[in-house]
């Protein structure tokens, strides 16, 4: 039976109705886990190398076979993210990737401000 890409998205990355918390901490974070790699980008970042992002996640996807899911929060986070799912695509001559694109809303801790958000979950490529 053949699996769509949504029903690949491990469960801890299913997105709902609720708003999502924004991590504060960081303007790049990275939360690796048995299943997936989250790569979380603030809707506060500065300047970051898109082209080093993009290997890095192709490296993992790729060689590790690992589904990278990234999160872009708000206008800059989400800019981001696309630039970085393009990256990827624009890059690979060999296969394609296949990806999801969800968005959803986000606010940091005690704020009533929300963010729209997109979450791009790569998905590694089928033998």
């Amino acid at each position: 039976m053949h699996m769509s890409l949504r029903e690949r998205i491990p469960e801890q990355l299913r997105l709902s109705d609720e708003v999502a918390v924004i991590p504060t901490e960081e303007e790049v974070a990275v939360f690796p886990t048995s299943e997936y790699i989250l790569l979380e980008i603030s809707h506060k970042i500065g300047k970051v190398n898109v082209v080093k992002i993009a290997n890095t996640i192709r490296n993992l996807v790729k060689n590790d076979q690992r589904m990278v899911a990234i999160r872009g929060y708000g206008f800059k986070g989400i800019g981001l993210s696309v630039r970085i799912a393009h990256e990827l695509k624009k890059r690979e001559k060999r296969f394609l990737y296949q990806m999801t694109f969800d968005t959803f809303d986000a606010a940091e801790p005690g704020s009533n401000q929300v963010f729209t958000s997109v979450q791009i979950v790569v998905m590694p490529p089928k033998e």
